[in-house]
């Protein structure tokens, strides 16, 4: 599995002016032998088909943040095809406005691009149902808004006879 110039996917054929790569939504890409050389190539599964993977997730301020790490953590471990060695960890990352942010990091073994996907979105139903067992609330921004109440407001209303104004 290889990633260059934006494109992922396995290399399917490698010519003599250029390289195709099949996109993980069946898409078969050309490239140029020329943009191999002048861009950045990742070859996820040159060596070792094993990659660190990430999801990132938001809570409720007010939520423990011992237990959030420990449901994510858990919630890694039940997934049979995450790795146990090296294991999963997460870390608490930030208080962001809206949210507790926590990233939970694992390793895989990376046969293709769906596999991954299709992995980090089992994990993600996991995580979901595990927090609604424990309360634990995903976070949503918030915004509280302010009025200046110090003058009367115009409020007005719409009827089928017309507008009326009234003082709030």
């Amino acid at each position: 599995v290889v990633e260059v110039g934006g494109v992922i996917g396995t290399v399917q054929r490698i010519g003599a002016r250029s390289t195709w790569i099949r996109t993980g939504t069946n898409f078969e890409i050309i490239v140029p032998n020329s943009s191999l050389l002048q861009n950045n190539v990742v070859n996820w599964t040159l060596t070792d088909d094993k990659i660190r993977t990430s999801i990132r997730v938001g809570v409720s301020y007010g939520s423990s943040t011992r237990d959030v790490s420990r449901l994510l953590k858990k919630a890694a471990e039940e997934h049979g095809l995450v790795m146990t060695n090296p294991e999963p960890f997460v870390w608490f990352t930030d208080f962001a406005d809206n949210a507790l942010v926590f990233e939970l990091h694992f390793w895989l073994q990376m046969r293709s691009l769906a596999e991954r996907r299709r992995i980090e979105s089992d994990i993600r139903h996991i995580i979901d149902q595990r927090f609604r067992e424990a309360g634990v609330v995903m976070a949503f921004p918030q915004r509280d808004v302010h009025l200046d109440v110090r003058q009367p407001i115009d409020v007005r209303f719409l009827d089928r006879n017309g507008p009326r104004s009234e003082a709030a």
